[in-house]
This record gives structure tokens, sequence and C-alpha cells, in this order.
């Protein structure tokens, strides 16, 4: 099914390219163009499988999309919740934001304190770990793995010549 391969693809590489994303900016910082176009176009996936998501499970329905959530959340934990939902929504939005910070302003967006980037990577973090880790199956969750690895590599381990607590 069409919607299935865009739902499970659009997530796979928005994974990758917010991998990516990280990678080069504390990696290959001269490259930053570079780290802000896998950031964006990782946004922009996501966006693509919330909306494959809606309608290949869903049906459109916001109602649906909470009751399924609950339910996963239930399976794993045993916590019959779908807050997870707005969860979700709060991310796409936070990066969102973040993308378009980056583009209207690049030399704010280099100077914002490290407390807020913290902050911010923190919060991917976390959802990834779950979307990409705990909530995934299969190869999506090697992928997952392997892309937060990645991140926290290239977090722990930044290139000698970076000059700035984010790009």
């Amino acid at each position: 099914m069409i919607g299935d391969g865009l739902l499970r693809g659009s997530i796979a590489l928005a994974t990758i390219a917010y991998a990516a994303a990280e990678w080069i900016r504390f990696r290959r910082p001269a490259a930053w163009r570079a780290a802000r176009t896998a950031w964006t176009a990782g946004v922009l996936l996501l966006v693509l499988h919330v909306a494959a998501a809606f309608h290949a499970r869903h049906g459109w329905s916001h109602r649906r999309a909470l009751d399924a959530t609950a339910a996963q959340t239930a399976a794993l934990t045993g916590l019959d919740w779908g807050g997870g939902l707005y969860v979700n929504y709060a991310f796409v939005t936070l990066w969102a934001a973040d993308a378009v910070a980056w583009w209207r302003n690049p030399a704010a967006y280099a100077a914002r304190s490290r407390v807020l980037t913290t902050i911010v990577s923190a919060a991917f973090l976390f959802m990834f770990v779950n979307g990409a880790i705990v909530f995934a199956h299969g190869a999506m969750r090697w992928l997952g793995a392997a892309a937060v690895a990645a991140v926290v590599y290239a977090w722990y381990f930044p290139s000698r010549t970076r000059t700035s607590g984010a790009l």
C-alpha cells in the first residue's frame, strides 16, 4: 500500500536527516548550510509522515489517532494514555519553529544560549529515542538506534575546530 510505504519511508528519511544534520553541525561545522538543509528536510519529512499516518492509519480522524496512540502506549507501558499524540504535535511544532529560526536569522541561531540549545537537543533526543527505538519495530528500530548513536557521538566528540555552541 502506498500510504504505508510513505508512512514508513518518510519517518526513516526524517530520522536519517536528523542524524545527518546533527553530525554535520557538530563534526563538520564549516558545512553549516548542509546541516541546516538536512534539518529542514527532516522536519518536512516528519510533516509528510504525520500526513501519511493520518491518511493511511487514522482516516484523517484525530479521535482515531488519539485512540491508536493510547493503545500503543498501553501495549508497551501498561498506561492507557493518548497524550503522546499531543507530545508529537508539540515536537513537530518545535522542529518547524527551530528550522524557521535557523533560516530566518542564522547568526542569531548560532549565537543562541547554550541552555536553549541543550533543551532543544534534549527534547529531540527524547523524541527520537521513543519514536525511532522504543515504539519502532524491526529495521526501523535498528535505524533509529544507529541514528541516535551517531547523534550522541557527534555531541560528545565534536570537531576540535568548532567555535560555537550552536550553528
